[in-house]
């Protein structure tokens, strides 16, 4: 039996110490027609000569360099290399079960998905695991019902968990103009591509969370992304599928919250406290009935705290919600 062609990018950039591991866990896939394209996007590290002998040494494997764009631009990159009829992302620090394109696969297949996904779990500095899989398995049969559940942070975001058909990705590109939540975007464009989406809850993906991951910076600049990404999904929903608005106006207020939590853990509160502002005035105007009937449960308590006091949403947040 002939088994399609499943074409892997992996973004790299200044990982010199992780994209080996990353590679070769690709490498040993149990699904054997696979390609492994590395976007070097500008490294300054021995990242490009690492890819370059990566290549050399493995006949799947093809290195390609550019100038730094970022890992959106990185991304699109690949995929316009890709050569395969289905489309894997893999970021260069992490790990992929030997064993998650074959299941994300034969789930596709099984399932007549244009887009499989498994789950992850974390890795953390002192070696601790948190595996975050339920074991369910879960069919949509059109992106309206995806999209309610994704919006209600019920799917995780990250493409790095997902199988999609390769039609689809090279009719939609990741935001290369966003540094933060452009995965988030990026799955929200293909869902609306897509006609059934499928997931089953079983670990395959291993996402590292070191202290000096990018995940955990300090508040910046960047992190206002999120809302930007909220707002875009918000008006193309309003166009395109105006049945679920309420559900998109909810995904927007999802990501207030997120971003007001995160200025308040990563010291964003004074330097960015017109847009602090704005986000705890836009949380206290929203409808209480949209919010209780399209939100999460943890983030309508956080909506409802908010509402009402500052200090006792920071309370929660340092003492009861951490993560």
């Amino acid at each position: 039996m002939t088994y399609p062609k499943i074409s892997v990018i992996v973004p790299v950039y200044n990982i010199e110490k992780y994209i080996q591991t990353a590679v070769e866990s690709l490498v040993n896939q149990t699904y054997k027609n696979i390609e492994i394209i590395l976007v070097d996007d500008g490294s300054t590290d021995s990242s490009p000569q690492i890819c370059d002998r990566l290549e050399n040494l493995y006949p799947n494997v093809k290195t390609i360099h550019q100038d730094n764009r970022g890992v959106s631009a990185a991304r699109n990159t690949g995929v316009n290399a890709a050569s395969g009829e289905y489309i894997g992302f893999c970021d260069g620090d992490d790990i992929a079960d030997r064993d998650m394109y074959q299941f994300l696969y034969e789930l596709s297949v099984s399932d007549k998905a244009d887009i499989s996904m498994c789950e992850l779990r974390f890795a953390f500095d002192d070696g601790s695991i948190r595996n975050i899989a339920t074991g369910e398995h879960k069919i949509w049969n059109n992106c309206e019902e995806f999209l309610c559940d994704f919006f209600k942070g019920k799917i995780n975001l990250g493409t790095y968990t997902k199988l999609f058909k390769a039609e689809i990705c090279r009719e939609i590109e990741y935001p290369e103009d966003r540094k933060i939540n452009e995965d988030k975007y990026y799955c929200y464009l293909a869902a609306l591509k897509s006609d059934k989406i499928c997931m089953k809850s079983e670990a395959k993906y291993t996402y590292f969370r070191r202290e000096s991951s990018s995940s955990i910076t300090k508040f910046s600049e960047k992190y206002l992304d999120i809302l930007y990404i909220a707002d875009m999904i918000l008006e193309n929903t309003i166009k395109t599928h105006p049945a679920i608005e309420d559900n998109a106006r909810c995904n927007k207020l999802s990501s207030v919250l997120r971003l007001y939590k995160l200025m308040y853990m990563r010291g964003g509160l004074e330097s960015f406290k017109e847009q602090a502002d704005e986000l705890v005035k836009y949380v206290r105007h929203f409808d209480y009935k949209i919010a209780k009937n399209y939100l999460s449960k943890n983030d309508f308590i956080r909506f409802k705290t908010l509402r009402l006091s500052k200090k006792l949403f920071y309370f929660m947040i340092d003492h009861f919600d951490k993560l």
